[in-house]
């Protein structure tokens, strides 16, 4: 009897410490929640008294019948612009872990990159675009292979750095215990870098969706940028706000996305920090 007891208190002790554990992030789900409230509100008050030319800054309701009325068009121009950015994405992240690999674990090679890095990483995508319509000409292709320019530096600036600051200790008693080159990469270094190099990859996610928009916009190679020129075009201010929203909405959800994968998959990365983000 006393061992049920027992057993039923430590239950509920379970309980109340996944209550308290969970009481947090629930806060700032209402907090975040109450963000987006109060913006809404701000934006009606602003648009239905006048304040900033209706013109200019539709109502939220005038918005978001315009998304219904044209969803068949801005659901194919989400899918064209997810298509360019995983594209980019794929490219860039593969490319950057490899190259920023490689030379972080080589001195020579850092040396000899850091000029040509400091020359590249500050180019703007959007002026290579006739280089990228030579190349690639219009479409797809032109607008991933800039996607991928603009964002391989972040990825491979932050897998250069977080290969760099391994412990040479951790490396040592991983070679002492047998590890040779291949496994000692994958079973230590990359591990150990891991946290760095997903930060470099959550800033490229939004990098790459910011590039994606941008070029379509200026290129005219269709997805959202393309859906919301042609409506400013058009005068259609409610409808190009309903493209503005639906590309926010991309962004955060392939942001949040990103951060939940990240801290399943390395979770010493918030351990590290207090168990905090």
């Amino acid at each position: 009897m006393t061992q049920v007891r027992l057993a039923a208190g430590l239950g509920e002790d379970v309980k109340e410490i996944l209550r308290n554990r969970h009481r947090p992030q629930r806060r700032r789900r209402a907090r975040q929640l109450g963000g987006v409230i109060l913006a809404l509100a701000l934006w009606e008050v602003l648009s239905s008294t006048g304040a900033i030319n209706r013109d200019a800054l539709p109502t939220p309701a005038a918005t978001l019948a315009a998304m219904a009325s044209h969803l068949g068009a801005l659901s194919s121009a989400l899918a064209s612009t997810l298509e360019a950015w995983a594209l980019g994405m794929l490219a860039a992240g593969v490319g950057g872990i490899i190259v920023g690999t490689l030379v972080g674990r080589s001195r020579t090679a850092d040396a000899a990159t850091e000029t040509i890095v400091r020359m590249m990483r500050p180019l703007p995508s959007l002026a290579l675009i006739p280089i990228a319509i030579l190349i690639a000409g219009l479409g797809i292709k032109m607008t991933s292979g800039l996607v991928s320019f603009a964002v391989f530096w972040p990825v491979f600036i932050n897998t250069r750095v977080g290969v760099r600051q391994v412990d040479n200790l951790v490396l040592e008693t991983a070679k002492v215990l047998g590890l040779k080159k291949l496994r000692l990469l994958y079973r230590v270094i990359l591990p150990s870098a891991s946290p760095i190099i997903a930060s470099g990859l959550q800033v490229a996610i939004s990098l790459a969706l910011v590039v994606t928009v941008s070029v379509e916009l200026v290129g005219g190679t269709g997805g959202l940028g393309q859906f919301i020129l042609l409506a400013q075009q058009g005068n259609e201010p409610a409808t190009m706000f309903a493209g503005i929203i639906v590309g926010g909405i991309l962004g955060w959800a392939l942001s949040t996305g990103f951060a939940r994968l990240v801290d399943r998959l390395i979770p010493w990365r918030t351990q590290g920090a207090g168990g905090k983000r």
